[in-house]
Parts: structure tokens; sequence; C-alpha cells
């Protein structure tokens, strides 16, 4: 087996998470390691990080091409989460070098995207907040509707959507479904009814979002699209925050042609939380935290030291771009 006592990982963190599995794979394989915040992460590169084997990446630090062309040893960059547009991809490739990212959180980003629309269909930070307020009102939340009379779109069906799928049926929901890239026997098999994007639109009383950012999908959900929406409709996004514009989200939700969303994600993060979006009760946010759980951490850190092992190793690592 090669010896792995000569090499080097740079961790890249801006986000200040935890590593202390990674660490474990690292010692316990003699491998060299050093974690950068963007505050030491220029200093970090002159004394360790221009000659490290692989780079491991969190979402807020960008691999630009002007980095990746000054790294002497490289051979693979691991994104530190499911997403890899931090990334410049082309530099790489033109490098020779490997690019991977995660596949970890799955059943937690589903759970997550669940909680938020049953708390948003029953409408119960509203009540909450009246009943804090003294309001002993029990039709102050208004409009609720029978679960079995409410439609669900799912824009996307991958891994994660059709987790979402398989925990709303048993509600009674009507569940549709857009997404041109996916085996259409999927929607057979999680017993949803696939559509056109119009139609997703036109029918959805909810609408999840479940797609990667790509410039197919940057602003997809402008003041135009959401608007055809039907009257009262929810917003659920736990995928990328660029898919929707922000602003025009406000724009509807305060002329009441929607009721209300839930986001995990924003086009800017941290985002500037004096954003009128930060301010409207109509919204239930959360700090893109739909990956976390215990369990969903430890196999981050897992799943990243062995991807970083197996490209030290020359072998491929699982989930390569």
């Amino acid at each position: 087996m090669e010896s792995l006592s000569c090499k080097k990982v740079w961790l890249l963190d801006g986000a200040g998470l935890d590593h202390s599995k990674e660490i474990e794979h690292y010692e316990a394989n003699n491998i060299d390691y050093l974690i950068s915040t963007k505050e030491s992460m220029n200093e970090d590169f002159y004394s360790f990080g221009r000659d490290a084997d692989v780079l491991v990446a969190e979402a807020s630090i960008l691999i630009d091409e002007k980095l990746i062309n000054q790294l002497s040893s490289c051979k693979g960059i691991v994104s530190f989460g499911t997403g890899y547009n931090h990334i410049n991809i082309r530099a790489a490739q033109k490098r020779n070098i490997v690019v991977c990212h995660l596949n970890y959180c799955s059943e937690e980003v589903a759970d997550h995207t669940l909680s938020l629309i049953l708390m948003l269909l029953r409408r119960l930070s509203a009540y909450d907040k009246n009943l804090k307020s003294g309001i002993w009102n029990s039709i102050s939340a208004k409009p609720i509707h029978r679960f079995r009379n409410v439609t669900i779109g799912l824009l996307g069906f991958g891994k994660i959507a059709q987790k979402v799928a398989t925990r709303l049926l048993p509600f009674g929901f009507k569940i549709i479904v857009h997404d041109e890239y996916v085996d259409q026997s999927l929607f057979q098999k999680h017993g949803v009814t696939p559509v056109s994007l119009d139609k997703l639109l036109q029918q959805s009383n909810v609408l999840s979002l479940h797609v990667p950012l790509t410039k197919e999908t940057s602003n997809l959900l402008n003041k135009e699209n959401m608007r055809t929406l039907p009257e009262n409709a929810i917003i659920v996004n736990t995928c990328r925050g660029g898919i929707i514009d922000e602003d025009a989200l406000v724009q509807l939700i305060k002329e009441e042609h929607l009721s209300g969303a839930g986001l995990d994600v924003f086009l800017s993060e941290p985002p500037d939380m004096t954003q009128e979006l930060f301010l409207m009760d109509e919204i239930i946010l959360t700090p893109h935290a739909g990956y976390y759980s215990l369990e969903s951490i430890e196999e981050m850190q897992t799943q990243s030291a062995d991807s970083a092992i197996k490209i030290m190793k020359n072998e491929k690592p699982a989930y390569t771009v």
C-alpha cells in the first residue's frame, strides 16, 4: 500500500465547521493537515497550501483559477459539501486536478423540507406569534386547507426530492413533478405525476425547489414565473438561493399573491439581515441548516477524508464532478 506519510491536505473553512473525524483519518494515515480560515488563508498558502496534495474546500471559500494555477502539487479538490459552484471546474481540469463533492445529507434535507412545508401549511408560526401576543383565536391564521386538497409541486426530482415525495405521500397530498433529466420510470415508482414547467407553476399550492444552481436555473423563479402560481401559494427552497428573485418574492407576498415561503438558502450567505426578506412574518427562515444532524456531520467528514485519501492513493474518489 502506498505510503501517505509525506502527503498534505489543506482544509479551507470559512464557517468554522467540525473537522475532528476527518483529522482522525488523516492522523491514522500519517497525513499532514492544516485548517485555514478566510483570514489566514493567504498566509497559510505560502507556508503550507501551495504544495498540498489535496484541498478540501468549504462552500464559502472561492477556489478560483488564480489560486488553482498557483498550486504546485495538487492532485484533487474535495468540496466540503454537496455543491461545488465555488470551485472553478474548468481551471482544475486544465491542471488535471480531480474535483469531487459529497453526497451525505439527503435524509436531513428531505426532513427539513417536509418540516417547512407542514409548518407553513398549518400556519404554525402565525398561531405561535398570535398566542404569545395574547390572541386566542383558532381561525386567526388563515388560509388553511385540508392536506388532501393541496397540490405540492417538486421542481427537480433527484435523490432529495424523491425522499421528500416519499415523506409527503402518506399525508394525502397530490404531488406533481417537473424534471426533464431523470428516468421517467421514477415518477410512477414514487407515485407522482410528471408535468411541464408551466403546469407545475400553475397548479402548485406549494412549490418546493430541488435543482442545482446553473445558468439554466439561476433566477428561474422571477416575478413573472412566481405570479403564475395559484393565489396564496407557498414556496419552499432548500437547494440554492440564487434560483429565486428574492426581491420579487417579497413583493408578491406583500401583494398577497403568495401567502408565504420557507427558505433555508439565500442569494448571499451569510445574507444582509437588514433586508425586508428577513423582517416578514410570512417567511420562515433557517440558516442553511437543512443538511445538519449529528449523523450527517460525521458522514460528511468521513466522506471528505475518504475522498482525499483515495486521491492521494491515485484512486478515483466517489462523486467525482
